[in-house]
């Protein structure tokens, strides 16, 4: 506000700086952003004449202006890293300035811009009131403000300010640190969890011999009916639209582990028949002590003879191994069946009434970004409500979300956008992230195919958005750029039905 009241730089307070002769050798090239806040224009010009050659550390200042308090804080909402604000209190109202800088810290959360108020009206903004009410670092009134004085409060408020920086800087780094330390401490726990996981499964593997073969049997007779099932529900499934390497394997090492199995069960029947023929006739026997050994010498001599042609302990250690595999088999069968099911049960959901934009609402709403900096923008037109597999395809489109953040690395944006171009409705995610080589293009649908460095998932999420997508009627176009991002554009029809 431009009153009587107010006060102004004095030409008697005030030394201009000479001008430099080379300003293109004086002119620094890194600056200091320094906002003005003053309706009076002539503070302005007095305050940039006064600081045009300031340099502090071989960094200059970047005049920026206010006249309101409404427009200081348009830019200081825009322009987060500035340094410092020369901010007037009484503007378009008698405490405009003070708004601003409750506005500063509070509303924005600008804790590192320093704020020096400046006053022609001590009177309207009482310095020990501001100072206690204020988070504000200085408090000049105009009248004293000399050139001197102005080099020394903005060389404390930039020094004050860079040291906010670089405590910040080391914080992060701190942050950094304690994050990769967790992370070390959290796989050494599992580490030593797994080792102590161990040690009982060792200790619980120490038994007798005889409690050991009884085991044995029972685990290998147990196992191989698990695998006949398993081999009958892998023949019974329809297997044969997908090619799989890891089934195919699982199937011939299942397989050659039945035989082994039947053989060792056949084996260790046999040689618990001897034990038990043995044990029978210990029971029987009324002689002496040295009788009985007569008796006995020929089996003993014959179930060790057995024990050596078999290879005992071989079979002992090499079975429970074999267990493990074939239950790993079973494991990948059965996951390629479950697999298998999910594709075929799209057609089996209901089509009814969907809105497309909450389904994307929902999605949008729902996501974990961990440690990640995600800003995530929404930009939904209106829709018509069709008919279409609202489950199948809120799913669809969380895939290809998932995706999406895969892709970005520590922080960036990823967009989703709806329209409606009659005849269809288009939906578009794009991310800013690693992107997709051209040479992996062509196989992003195929199923179990995944592009990242490190496996995150099955790499079947395209394959059954597509599968969706085109049950539908529709259609999905993917394009991409190596280190610039991907857009996934999918298009429906508007006018579907129910099938």
């Amino acid at each position: 506000m431009n009153s009587p009241e107010k006060q102004s730089f004095k030409d008697d307070t005030l030394s201009f700086a000479k001008e430099a002769t080379d300003k293109s050798n004086s002119t620094p090239n890194k600056t200091f952003k320094l906002l003005i806040v003053d309706d009076e224009n002539e503070i302005h010009v007095m305050t940039k004449l006064v600081l045009n050659d300031y340099q502090y550390h071989e960094y200059g200042l970047d005049f920026i202006s206010a006249f309101s308090g409404q427009e200081a804080k348009t830019i200081l909402k825009e322009n987060p890293d500035i340094a410092c604000c020369l901010l007037d209190v009484v503007m378009e109202t008698k405490d405009a300035g003070l708004e601003v800088a409750r506005y500063i810290r509070e509303d924005i959360g600008n804790s590192k811009i320093r704020i020096v108020l400046r006053t022609g009206q001590p009177g309207k903004a009482p310095e020990k009131q501001v100072i206690l009410n204020y988070d504000i670092n200085d408090y000049k009134e105009k009248t004293e403000l000399t050139t001197q004085k102005l080099f020394t409060t903005i060389t404390t408020a930039l020094r004050s300010y860079t040291h906010l920086l670089e405590l910040d800087k080391k914080n992060k780094e701190i942050e950094s640190k304690n994050i990769r330390l967790n992370e070390e401490i959290a796989r050494r726990i599992v580490a030593e969890s797994n080792l102590t996981k161990y040690n009982r499964s060792l200790e619980r593997m120490i038994e007798s011999k005889t409690q050991r073969l009884k085991e044995a049997l029972t685990s290998l007779e147990a196992t191989e009916k698990q695998l006949f099932v398993t081999q009958k529900a892998a023949i019974v499934s329809d297997l044969s639209e997908i090619s799989l390497d890891t089934l195919s394997a699982s199937n011939s090492m299942i397989a050659s582990n039945l035989k082994k199995m039947s053989l060792y069960r056949h084996q260790i029947t046999f040689l618990l028949e001897k034990y038990s023929t043995l044990e029978a006739i210990i029971a029987s026997h009324r002689g002496s002590r040295k009788e009985l050994a007569e008796v006995t010498k020929a089996n003993v001599e014959e179930i060790e003879a057995y024990k050596s042609e078999i290879d005992l302990d071989a079979i002992l250690k090499k079975y429970p191994g074999i267990i493990e595999d074939s239950l790993k088999g079973i494991e990948q069968i059965s996951n390629a069946i479950n697999d298998i099911k999910i594709f075929v049960a799209i057609n089996d959901e209901d089509w009814k009434k969907t809105d497309i934009n909450g389904l994307l609402s929902a999605v949008a709403g729902k996501q974990s970004y961990g440690d990640k900096k995600i800003d995530l923008q929404l930009d939904l037109q209106d829709l018509p409500l069709i008919n279409l597999p609202e489950k199948n395809l809120g799913r669809a489109f969380q895939n290809v979300v998932d995706n999406a953040l895969k892709a970005v690395d520590t922080h960036g944006i990823i967009s989703i956008s709806s329209r409606y171009e009659d005849p269809h409705i288009l939906i578009t995610i794009s991310d800013i992230g690693i992107g997709i080589p051209e040479k992996s293009l062509g196989h992003i649908f195929v199923p179990y195919f995944t592009g990242w460095d490190k496996e995150e998932g099955k790499g079947l999420g395209l394959s059954f958005t597509k599968s969706v997508i085109l049950s539908c009627g529709g259609d999905i176009k993917v394009k991409s750029t190596v280190n610039e991002g991907t857009t996934v554009t999918l298009c429906l029809p508007s006018q579907t039905h129910l099938p």
